[in-house]
């Protein structure tokens, strides 16, 4: 084999490798979410606020927070901060274990989805 044909070639390989990386991470993902997952809060939060790895389309993207016994305690409508973060408002909450579900469109129409948990205990009992 020539010099010239293995440059090529290893080009070629190292082009389909970062195409591959990148579309790998052309989906939403959170990044940063309040509360974190697996928190233990002494202070019952207010919202769940979640930023992505890219923008996310409002209409087509929800964010549910359960009780223990599967009780709804988010409230109101999404809303979208900028364009790569959304929050959900919270009832006031009692001590418990807590479940984030959710789903986005990002803008490159990948939907992607998952479940976080947060422990609330007043007063860190």
């Amino acid at each position: 084999m020539s010099f010239k044909f293995l440059i090529a070639a290893n080009l070629v390989l190292a082009a389909l490798f970062c195409a591959r990386i990148q579309q790998a991470f052309a989906h939403a993902y959170p990044i940063i979410v309040s509360p974190a997952d697996g928190a233990a809060l002494k202070e019952s939060p207010r919202e769940v606020r979640m930023q992505f790895t890219e923008g996310v389309e409002l209409a087509f993207s929800r964010i549910t927070v359960k009780g223990a016994n599967g009780e709804v305690v988010s409230q109101d409508k999404l809303r979208q901060l900028a364009d790569d973060t959304v929050a959900i408002d919270l009832k006031p909450l009692t001590a418990g274990n807590y479940t984030v579900e959710w789903q986005v469109l990002s803008v490159d129409t990948h939907i992607t989805e998952g479940t976080l948990h947060f422990t609330f205990s007043p007063g860190g009992k």
